[in-house]
Order: structure tokens, then sequence, then C-alpha cells
């Protein structure tokens, strides 16, 4: 392990609390933390176990950075309706499946 990766290990293991949160927690209070940064609040004053838990976990901040990218595109109008999302995929052809040879 270099210093750069035994430094952050270090740093996340200090950052730890009490009060930590787990994934499907974090997943119910998501959409919340999303809204109140969308409406100029500082979701991390209001969630602070959200903010940490997302400093934290590479999967759940995934998971965030799609909820923001959806909140920003409704927020410009931009975001596509279900019938469109549903005919792109109705578009693509299916694959067929492969045949199996008996051995």
């Amino acid at each position: 392990m270099d210093r750069t990766h035994f430094l952050h290990w270090l740093n996340q293991i200090y950052a730890t609390t009490e009060a930590e949160i787990d994934c499907d927690r974090l997943q119910a209070l998501l959409p919340a933390y999303v809204d109140f940064e969308a409406a100029g609040d500082d979701p991390g004053s209001r969630l602070p176990q959200v903010k940490a838990h997302l400093a934290q976990c590479p999967d759940c901040a995934e998971e965030y950075a799609g909820l923001r990218a959806v909140a920003e595109l409704e927020a410009q109008g931009r975001l596509p309706s279900v019938e469109a999302s549903l005919a792109q995929f109705e578009a693509e052809p299916t694959p067929e499946p492969a045949e199996t040879v008996p051995a």
C-alpha cells in the first residue's frame, strides 16, 4: 500500500463516529438529502450522518451522484418522460439466446 492510500485509509478510520448509519438507512434518507441540497439548503448540517457516510462509502456516493443528476435534470425541465424512456428500450433489439449444443 502506498502512502496516499494509507493516509486515506487512516483518515477514514478516524472519521468514524459512534452514531454512524449503514447503507440501508442512508438509502432511506438520501432523497431528503438531495431535496435539501436542491432547495439551496445545507444538507450536511441537517443530515450530518448522511454526509459522513457518503464521504466513506463509494457505492452510496455513486447512488447519491445518480440521484443528484436526476434532480438536476428535473429542475432544468430536461427529465425525459416515462414513455420516452421506455420507448428507447423497446426500440433496441433483444439479443437471441445462445443455442446450447448437447455434449
